[in-house]
């Protein structure tokens, strides 16, 4: 939120896109970072309006708000907040 919405350093999709595809080319992850047929299906749905990191040094592994669902590996992990007890995701090694 604040790089996009209150200092206007990116745009949203800047933003995602230095999160995502940006982030999985550096590390050769071809499959992840951009939504495409046959990639695996990592997706977080949110509202761009209220999306808030909540996170403090004291305590950083507060939940963001403003994050509707979470798909790992195309399985619904997060809804409306209640987290799941799936464990869907895997340990990515980086193929140099």
């Amino acid at each position: 939120g604040r790089y996009v919405r209150t200092l206007k350093a990116l745009t949203l999709e800047e933003a995602i896109h230095k999160m995502t595809g940006k982030t999985a080319a550096v590390f050769h992850l071809f499959d992840r970072g951009i939504i495409k047929e046959g990639n695996r299906a990592d997706l977080v749905i949110f509202n761009p309006d209220t999306i808030n990191d909540t996170g403090t040094f004291d305590a950083p592994c507060r939940y963001p708000e403003g994050i509707s669902q979470v798909l790992i590996n195309g399985t619904l992990v997060l809804d409306d907040g209640g987290r799941g007890e799936q464990l869907t995701g895997e340990i990515l090694r980086w193929l140099s």
